[in-house]
């Protein structure tokens, strides 16, 4: 369903704000007296929740601040919100805060490390979200859209470059030399798990150069969501031979906190139906920019048609805190997808992003992380992104057969 009239739209955003901001005063009023039991650090975390900015939104999100390393040529580029250490397990009493933008406690545990998501909203009503990304209308108000191609930063190697902020020094010529660990069997058998953690992450409808102000960039219509990404990368892997599962179950509504969570079961249940799944790629949306000074818009150009540029993450474990013993394995993966991008499609790709973190790809020996493009971007240069990326996974994995 989409809105159009824009005080439709804004009577909606501000029934969510308002809805949000009641669950975060009942949730603070239910902490309070165990705050008082738990002494002055307590009441300590919920004041400086209450007081920092989207305080009672975020109050008790698991969340650490957001790396904002990574710059593009613009000096916008974020490559995404890093964990800045991971969350404990869940035999212990108060854990580790995780990436977004404000720092609070929270009750949630899990049986292993495991991220947290960016603060783009952290809670929602729940039920269907509408999409919101139709054109503007006649006196909506807008922000500008900054549409640039990202190119290389950080360490170049031949036609790609690297952002490291991992501790680890890698050799990137070694790795590329080194096998993944992925035997692609062409069996008839799912192979590769396309996935989403954030399903509902959306995208403009059309391209007009100008982002609405009432465009809430988040939706359950999977034709405007990364969905529809994933959709066109399976069709292009299924008709290329590769057994390919498309997995749509939404992970961050009616709650955006423990996403990774839900979607590491998500994963662990596919694996345990389809043991023959040795690649999971967990397809994202990234936003850049800001509405002061514009929104950024990653584009390249396939044959006249423009696409959205992607960013592949890939994690690293310096010190063993992670439970990610075997991340060199993901990063030889990462590389040969990168530079196969950027030989079949020059500017496909963003620097890739080597981080120290998860983002479950502990999983298997085939996990990755990528986003497509930003909320900026249209539906249409996603999966038209989409149809190339499965078009390089498929080189890259049919060099990978037996």
């Amino acid at each position: 369903m989409r809105i159009r009239n824009p005080k439709i739209k804004r009577a909606l955003m501000t029934g969510m704000a308002c809805l949000s901001t009641v669950i975060a005063v009942l949730s603070f009023t239910l902490k309070l007296p165990q705050a008082f039991l738990d002494g002055q650090n307590s009441l300590s975390v919920l004041a400086a929740g209450l007081t920092a900015p989207d305080g009672a939104r975020n109050l008790f999100a698991q969340r650490a601040p957001e790396n904002t390393e990574a710059q593009s040529q613009l000096g916008q580029e974020t490559a995404g919100s890093q964990p800045s250490q991971p969350k404990e397990s869940s035999s212990s009493a108060s854990p580790s805060s995780q990436a977004s933008s404000s720092q609070a406690s929270s009750s949630e545990s899990a049986s292993s490390s495991q991220p947290e998501e960016p603060s783009e909203n952290s809670e929602n009503p729940g039920g269907e979200v509408p999409y919101t990304g139709g054109p503007l209308e006649e006196g909506e108000a807008a922000y500008p859209i900054n549409e640039v191609q990202i190119g290389p930063s950080g360490t170049q190697y031949e036609n790609f470059s690297i952002k490291s902020t991992c501790q680890t020094q890698i050799d990137i010529g070694a790795e590329l030399a080194k096998r993944p660990d992925v035997n692609i069997q062409k069996n008839g058998e799912p192979e590769v798990l396309i996935m989403h953690t954030h399903t509902c992450e959306a995208y403009l409808d059309i391209d007009t150069g100008q982002y609405p102000e009432s465009f809430y960039p988040r939706t359950t219509d999977e034709r405007y969501s990364v969905v529809a990404v994933g959709d066109a990368i399976t069709q292009t892997l299924n008709n290329a031979g590769i057994g390919t599962l498309h997995d749509k179950t939404i992970h961050d509504n009616p709650s955006y906190n423990g996403s990774y969570y839900r979607s590491e079961q998500t994963v662990k249940d596919d694996l345990a139906e389809y043991p023959g799944i040795q690649v999971v790629l967990d397809i994202h949306r990234d936003a850049l920019g800001n509405n002061e000074t514009g929104k950024t818009k990653p584009t390249f150009v396939v044959d006249g048609k423009k696409a959205a540029q992607i960013m592949i993450i890939a994690g690293c474990d310096d010190d063993g805190t992670w439970e990610f013993p075997d991340w060199e394995y993901n990063l030889r993966l990462a590389l040969q997808i990168q530079q196969t991008a950027e030989t079949m499609y020059p500017g496909m790709t963003r620097p890739m992003n080597f981080c120290p973190s998860q983002y479950n790809m502990h999983l298997t020996h085939g996990s990755l992380l990528i986003e497509v493009g930003t909320d900026a971007n249209t539906i249409e240069e996603a999966t038209y992104t989409g149809e190339l990326l499965g078009n390089v996974l498929a080189s890259v994995l049919n060099q990978l057969q037996g």
